[in-house]
């Protein structure tokens, strides 16, 4: 982790006219800050502090990174994109259903808490929700998470990082199936579409090109996406999606880097940062 001791706030004069976006995941935390009124004005990086993945201390290392930036508590629009695989989409209309409706008997799920704990576990004051069209991320980080942001940065957005993808992805529509791979630091997301339809959203770890290529593979397997009219797309960390590139199109016809706004695709930011700084 870098050494805070020796932080110093940028001056702004007006906060009202500058947007905080703050990243955070399980092996860092990062804040931008982008001025709304001057698209020229350059983007600030205010810190960017990165540790070893320890779930145990989590919590504790992002309440110390923000008290130790206070101009992180000053008056701006804040958004958070909080990079998790814990993220689980369903249809909205399974949150619509109250008990006593007839809809389903009593012993079926209902809420978004029983319908998260079908799969990860996790109490229902830290489950956060991004609801999309037709459907709802449920997703969590470190318990404890949601009432430290209320605490510390009441009004603040919070996004999954899938949400913002699958948002942008959703849009762009082909005559084929799409499989997305964004690349990070020891895992990637993968985002599969037929139309605007969401197939899977889904986040996994990897250690070697291989991994992700397998996943690409056992995805077109299980959703029956012909290789020879799916497009796969690359984006995120860019000498491995290079290798992973010469790998896949050793088996699939149409493999390409993923379309995104010039300010994203030369930045070397995480893909949902770039997303939501791009987005006016």
């Amino acid at each position: 982790m870098e050494d805070t001791s020796t932080y110093r706030a940028v001056r702004i004069d007006d906060t009202a006219e500058w947007r905080l976006i703050i990243h955070i995941s399980r092996i860092g935390m990062s804040a931008f800050l982008k001025n709304e009124e001057d698209p020229m004005e350059p983007l600030i990086n205010l810190f960017s502090d990165s540790w070893v993945r320890d779930d145990e201390s989590l919590l504790r290392r992002i309440e110390t990174v923000v008290y130790d930036h206070p101009q992180l508590l000053d008056d701006f629009s804040t958004e958070i994109v909080i990079n998790t695989e814990k993220a689980l989409w369903i249809p909205r209309h399974e949150l619509d259903i109250k008990e006593g409706d007839g809809k389903k008997e009593e012993s079926e799920y209902r809420d978004e808490t029983d319908l998260y704990n079908i799969v990860y576990k996790a109490e229902e004051e830290d489950i956060f929700i991004d609801e999309l069209d037709d459907k709802v991320c449920l997703y969590t980080l470190v318990p404890g998470l949601q009432a430290f942001i209320r605490r510390t940065l009441p009004g603040a957005r919070t996004w999954c990082q899938q949400t913002l993808a699958v948002r942008r992805f959703a849009d762009q529509v082909s005559d084929m199936p799409r499989l997305y791979v964004d690349i990070r630091d020891g895992e990637a997301d993968y985002y599969a579409f037929d139309g605007r339809k969401l197939l899977l959203s889904t986040t996994h770890s990897w250690r070697d090109k291989m991994d992700m290529a397998y996943q690409v593979f056992n995805i077109c397997d299980i959703w029956r996406l012909d290789s020879s009219n799916t497009q796969v797309m690359l984006s995120g960390k860019r000498d491995v999606r290079t290798e992973l590139m010469g790998i896949l199109r050793e088996h699939l016809q149409y493999v390409m880097l993923t379309m995104l706004p010039s300010s994203v695709s030369k930045s070397e930011l995480p893909l949902a940062i770039g997303l939501v700084i791009a987005r006016r």
